[in-house]
């Protein structure tokens, strides 16, 4: 939703080839940059420009903390029910 509301006042997407001419400013564009993004470091296909770079930037390294945080928590959990038992 970012993405749409960003795209309201500016381009916030570009296809990545030599004239950058601007991405489909849809929701589903935005909505598939965003997967994209977060499940993966991106495919290149599609670039932020402007205030999206900051927001890419964040969904980034949200994609990356969330399921490192979730697995050092599952060990965490799964390790002190052994000790306690």
């Amino acid at each position: 939703m970012l993405y749409q509301l960003l795209a309201l006042e500016e381009v916030v997407l570009v296809i990545n080839d030599p004239i950058g001419q601007p991405a489909s400013q849809t929701f589903l564009t935005h909505l598939y940059y965003s997967g994209v993004t977060i499940l993966s470091v991106g495919y290149g296909d599609l670039v932020p420009v402007g205030s999206a770079r900051l927001f890419s930037l964040i969904v980034a390294g949200i994609g990356l903390l969330l399921p490192s945080a979730y697995f050092v928590k599952a060990l965490g959990s799964s390790g002190g029910e052994e000790e306690g038992s």
